[in-house]
């Protein structure tokens, strides 16, 4: 099965988009400007306490915004977070009869709400002012709502604004976005714990069906403070939590996009202004270059010992770039981080996150940041042709880049192969090696197993902490509890018949996991797949280890240090989704000791 992996039906298929209507192709759109407007009101308006946000910005005058077709609302959706809200209202009307939009949230990384000096004066700056990607974003809700007859879809560009604190205080991106889902389709907040309430948006601005949602989140800031770098590094991240997936079509028209040329009116266009073909990179995972330049570093030695050629050795550093792409897009589908757009994605909304990295300029607007808000109107343009209620296309793959995807239909068949062994190791049992299936020992072990688990979920939940190692022992104690001591023909049977439950078990959990979230159900499966199908000792092997008592010794400290190690405390990330911890891992963990245990 791990050969099949290498050298199957694994391979990368080059970027496609199912539905013709939404072609990027069709047509071009025009530069956006590298100045911002002049200031048309006095620095006195930005004192005295004022929330300098995205409407302020709007209704400032530096543009001429046609508040005809534009409208803006600020929205405080709790204490402590409050945004803004631009409403851009299609000139033509929608094409179907119920309204769509698309929403697209723009923001740092980390948002600054807000400083207060020793002095006790603020220290704030106007939103338009503030970075380049809110200039060029502002001036792109100019042109959808003066020169936009193509649109069909209302748009909402949302922006967090500060909020009348005390302190200094930083909230993630991810907050903001919940909080507009939470505000706008209504229902439990999902990214705390704790149940605050939620201040619902007005019904004229939460009417319209969200069909599509972008995150464009700006962390050049955190660049600055760990080092600069000249070149921009564009992340197009679609990676959800518990292996949610938005339409692969959103992912390639947005890649697509950025491939764009402007219209330019038969002049010369300056290349290094693109954000695609200036000096740029482009990935599909958030963990930077520090993978790919590790896994270029060992291809890199592996072609000098096979002494390969100039063109083979450009092959094999694509194959190690596309495999670090790859593992990278697997890994932040696995452990995180949690992307903005996750919130979107839970309640059924095509979304993504757009992270740029773009080095500062002190001079006018930085070209990609423009060239950044062109390539969004470009994408705007494609998803307003589409009529959504008829769409489909792919929402399970892995992409190694942008450009690339690997679907489910290539993927499943190492999966199969790989689960293969426990399917083997439960039909030779129930078919060729169980004489008689022992139904109580197996009962109360099971039931103990399940009881545990419950125990343990409900410590984690409650208390935050759990206690494996004494439902390990509890386990223990009960199987020995239950084992008939004088017959060894009956205590073979015990342990065939739990290993015939275990292997099912195995089965049972890892098939939807490898249905739904392959990333996390693929190592599942290579882990566990030896522990309760391969590495097993056979009769006679238990029989001449059941007699040495040096080798049997030797086995029950192996076993224990082997449990200890395989704990969830010991070799799990803390980031790993706890639903796979509690559902999957402590059954099968709880059920191997009790099958060690025999």
């Amino acid at each position: 099965p791990i050969i099949s992996v290498v050298t199957g039906e694994l391979k990368c298929r080059g970027s496609y988009i199912d539905e013709n209507g939404l072609d990027v192709h069709r047509h071009q759109v025009q530069s956006y400007p590298l100045r911002r407007a002049a200031a048309v009101t006095s620095s006195n308006e930005l004192d005295n306490n004022l929330d300098i946000g995205l409407c302020d910005a709007i209704h400032s005058g530096r543009l001429s915004i046609s508040y005809s077709s534009v409208d803006c609302l600020r929205h405080a959706a709790t204490d402590n977070v409050t945004f803004d809200i631009a409403r851009i209202m299609p000139s033509m009307g929608p094409m179907i009869d119920s309204a769509e939009a698309v929403v697209i949230v723009v923001g740092e990384k980390q948002q600054e709400l807000e400083c207060i000096t020793d002095t006790g004066e603020q220290q704030k700056k106007a939103w338009y002012d503030a970075n380049d990607l809110n200039a060029s974003m502002l001036h792109m809700i100019k042109r959808l709502g003066t020169d936009a007859p193509w649109l069909t879809k209302i748009v909402y560009i949302v922006s967090p604004v500060a909020s009348n604190t005390s302190s200094c205080q930083q909230t993630s991106l991810s907050t903001f976005v919940d909080k507009f889902i939470t505000s706008y389709l209504g229902g439990s907040d999902s990214l705390s714990s704790s149940s605050e309430y939620v201040n619902p948006l007005p019904p004229e601005y939460s009417f319209p069906m969200i069909r599509s949602l972008l995150v464009i989140s700006d962390s050049s800031k955190q660049q600055e403070k760990t080092k600069q770098s000249s070149t921009t590094e564009v992340q197009i991240l679609p990676q959800g939590s518990a292996g949610a997936l938005p339409n692969l079509d959103l992912v390639f028209a947005t890649f697509y996009a950025f491939q764009t040329h402007p219209a330019t009116g038969g002049g010369r266009y300056d290349q290094s202004h693109s954000i695609y073909y200036g000096n740029s990179e482009f990935r599909a995972h958030p963990f930077g270059t520090e993978l790919q330049k590790r896994v270029k570093g060992v291809f890199t030695s592996l072609g000098r010992m096979l002494d390969l050629g100039t063109s083979s050795s450009a092959s094999l550093q694509n194959y190690a770039s596309d495999l670090a792409g790859w593992l990278g897009f697997v890994a932040a589908m696995v452990v995180g981080p949690v992307q903005p757009h996750s919130f979107a994605l839970n309640r059924g909304i095509d979304s993504l996150t757009i992270e740029v990295r773009v080095p500062t300029t002190s001079i006018g607007i930085h070209p990609h940041y423009a060239d950044l808000a062109r390539c969004v109107e470009h994408l705007l343009r494609s998803i307003s042709n589409l009529h959504e209620r008829l769409h489909h296309s792919v929402a399970q793959y892995t992409m190694p880049s942008p450009s690339k995807f690997v679907s489910h239909g290539e993927y499943i068949y190492p999966a199969i192969l790989v689960s293969l062994p426990m399917v083997v190791r439960a039909a030779s049992l129930a078919l060729r090696d169980i004489q008689s299936f022992q139904f109580l020992f197996v009962g109360i072990t099971v039931g103990t197993v399940f009881l545990a688990s419950c125990v343990n979920a409900c410590t984690v939940f409650a208390a935050g902490r759990s206690f494996i190692g004494v439902l390990m022992i509890i386990v223990a104690w009960v199987v020995r509890r239950n084992l008939p001591d004088f017959d060894m023909a009956t205590k073979v049977e015990c342990r065939k018949s739990l290993r015939f439950v275990t292997c099912l078990l195995g089965i049972y959990l890892h098939v939807p996991l490898l249905l739904s979230n392959y990333p996390l159900g693929f190592p599942s499966s290579i882990f566990w797949t030896p522990l309760l199908a391969i590495l097993v000792l056979s009769d006679r092997l238990y029989s001449i280890c059941s007699k040495n008592m040096v080798l049997k010794t030797l086995i029950v400290v192996v076993k224990i240090l082997l449990l200890i190690a395989i704990s969830p405390s010991t070799i799990l990330p803390s980031d790993l989704s706890p639903r796979y911890t509690l559902v999957v891992y402590t059954p099968l963990q709880l059920l191997l000791t009790a099958l060690w245990v025999l």
